[in-house]
């Protein structure tokens, strides 16, 4: 009946309290607290006797034999009262202490706390603990090692800037010495430049001088064709032909030394100016003569360095003699050697062509190759080009 069954769920309620008021305690090893565990799931941490959180907290307690009822769906009877006796196997209903919050009937149950680790699970959480420990002693070791070649390379890094620091400040010291330098090479170049063009400019003048006291000209000279030393002029007539040809200082010099239609004299004396130009040239002009020359006028001659003789003395060492060929014509000078003197003066004449970078011919006259050499020096002009206008 319904009696009956309120009376059971009463008595069970009471036993609840009951155990409600004899909470479980549980001690925690990492801190000075006690756990509080209700039978309907409410916890509570206490420290040093004296409880921070309600026991209760979501804790409903039913209050009279009514609400009892209610909670179940359970109707009363109309004639039934409050004040009916109980069964003897349970004992009144004890009202709950009342928390400073109201409790609303509308609140959720908490769910029980889980079971607490086996001493076998906590074995092996605290053998992998230990594990994760050697880890992390391994991972630190390693990091102090790591910081410790960190900090070897930083001072190896100091160390190398420092050196390229001072490198840099040891070309940064040659790129200045070698500015100087190239500028006193700079001004140096210039005076020497400026050296150059006043030489050049002297020389100039200097040859300018030498062709005024040898002036080189090409005249119309006649040249009989009937010459014979023993025939009267009675008996022989006699024809004049008019020819070109150099003449140095006035007198002439013809392509062929030997010819008869220029005396003695004057052939001497034209290779003897001849001469003493050639030498004085290449003097100014600071160029050696390959074949040197022996300036003495109408008697001048030439020596050959490619036939020379060494002659041991006694006692006195050896002597070099070379050979001298004449540049003068004389009954007493054979043909040969005249011929062997002019061609070497020829080649001394063509050697300072050569070194002036001027354009000649072979068989032009020994006078117009100097005439051309002059005219390029002194007046800046090419013969060639000029030909050729």
């Amino acid at each position: 009946d319904v009696d009956g069954i309120a009376a059971t769920i009463a008595s069970s309620s009471i036993s609840k309290e009951i155990a409600m008021e004899q909470p479980t305690y549980y001690e925690d090893g990492d801190h000075d607290s006690e756990i509080l565990l209700s039978p309907d799931g409410g916890v509570g941490m206490m420290h040093d006797q004296k409880v921070e959180s309600s026991v209760l907290t979501n804790a409903i307690v039913p209050e009279t034999h009514e609400q009892i009822t209610e909670s179940f769906g359970l109707g009363l009877d109309p004639t039934s009262t409050v004040d009916k006796p109980l069964s003897p196997l349970t004992s009144p209903p004890r009202t709950p202490p009342q928390s400073s919050t109201q409790l609303s009937p509308t609140s959720t149950i908490l769910p029980p706390l889980p079971p607490l680790p086996t001493s076998s699970e906590v074995h092996l959480s605290s053998q992998k603990l230990l594990r994760v420990q050697g880890e992390v002693d391994e991972l630190r070791r390693l990091v102090q090692k790591e910081q410790i070649l960190l900090e070897q390379e930083q001072l190896l890094v100091l160390e190398e800037t420092t050196r390229l620091k001072a490198i840099m400040s040891q070309v940064e010291q040659l790129h200045g010495e070698i500015e100087e330098i190239n500028r006193a090479f700079g001004i140096e170049r210039v005076h020497i430049f400026r050296s150059n063009f006043r030489l050049e400019a002297h020389r100039i003048s200097l040859l300018q001088q030498l062709q005024f006291v040898f002036p080189i000209k090409l005249i119309p000279i006649d040249i009989p064709q009937n010459i014979s030393s023993f025939a009267s002029s009675a008996n022989v007539s006699t024809t004049n032909r008019t020819v070109p040809q150099y003449t140095i200082a006035g007198v002439p010099l013809p392509n062929d030394v030997h010819s008869p239609s220029v005396a003695d004299d004057q052939v001497s004396s034209a290779l003897g100016f001849t001469c003493h130009m050639v030498a004085l040239t290449s003097k100014y002009l600071g160029i050696s003569m390959r074949y040197p020359i022996v300036c003495k006028f109408s008697r001048s001659a030439i020596l050959d360095n490619e036939q020379r003789r060494i002659i041991s003395g006694n006692g006195n060492g050896h002597k070099t003699t070379y050979a001298v060929y004449p540049l003068f014509r004389e009954r007493v000078v054979e043909r040969e050697q005249l011929d062997r003197g002019c061609e070497l003066l020829n080649r001394n004449v063509e050697c300072l062509l050569k070194m002036r970078n001027v354009e000649f011919r072979k068989d032009w006259n020994v006078l117009a190759k100097i005439d051309c050499l002059m005219i390029q020096l002194v007046e800046g002009e090419d013969i060639a080009f000029a030909a050729s206008r």
